[in-house]
């Protein structure tokens, strides 16, 4: 692999995690999409997956589609076929509706895809960046946050998002490390920091112990933790607790 593929990967490894650590301060609510939006360099945009309707567009994203908030939600489901290539937006919608089955709110997912305004536009590059978005009602149906940032352009679009959020080196080097984690790992992580010993935390999840012991094993495999403390510092960076 060149050089020049080793920094496409270092910037996409870097929005990725910018969008990951300003997902926490979301669910932590102390940030609001609806406040930091149209500051984020590129299409932010907010989808009720229940209706697949748009639920908050910013105003580079409808700078770019040449509609108007109100106006992409009245799309609804149509939204898809009007900007995305149809042989395209199949695959990308089989691919977000897998990520959202599995329900983990701190897990991102990412792609490239093309968009146009109109018929009339050429396609242009873009990578965007997935993650299941915190309802703000009890019951209130299941959204996905989306932010997508033209390709060319993810090395300023990484130094912006990384003004909007505190700098957080851990992040930036074990990201590759967090995505390895399965649900359960992540589970019994956060069991484990509250200072569960494993037959609690077999009895909690309805494990067997053999079976947390696996999981405890695969944690410390795939983390490379040496102490419960380089564990807590882990859960803590990446909203495990």
């Amino acid at each position: 692999m060149g050089l020049k593929s080793l920094n496409q990967l270092e910037l996409e490894h870097s929005c990725q995690a910018q969008l990951l650590s300003l997902g926490n301060s979301i669910h932590q609510h102390s940030l609001r999409i609806e406040d930091i939006g149209d500051y984020i360099p590129g299409s932010v945009m907010v989808q009720d997956l229940s209706s697949m309707t748009n639920t908050y567009m910013n105003q580079t994203g409808c700078d770019i589609l040449k509609h108007s908030t109100e106006e992409l939600a009245l799309l609804g489901p149509a939204y898809f076929s009007t900007f995305f290539p149809a042989e395209e937006i199949n695959i990308l919608k089989s691919e977000l509706q897998h990520f959202a089955m599995e329900s983990d709110t701190g897990k991102i997912h990412s792609f490239f895809q093309r968009v146009r305004p109109d018929a009339q536009s050429e396609y242009k590059w873009y990578f965007t960046t997935s993650r299941l978005y915190p309802s703000d009602e009890f019951g209130e149906g299941l959204k996905m946050m989306h932010i997508a940032v033209p390709a060319d352009t993810l090395s300023y679009a990484g130094r912006r998002l990384s003004n909007l959020v505190q700098d957080d080196a851990l992040i930036r080097k074990n990201l590759h490390k967090f995505i390895l984690l399965t649900l359960r790992e992540k589970e019994v992580i956060r069991l484990i920091v509250e200072g569960k010993s494993s037959v609690e935390i077999a009895n909690g999840l309805f494990l067997s112990i053999h079976t947390v012991n696996n999981h405890r094993k695969n944690i410390i495999h795939k983390l490379e933790v040496t102490s419960l403390s380089q564990l807590i510092k882990f859960a803590v960076a990446f909203g495990i607790i």
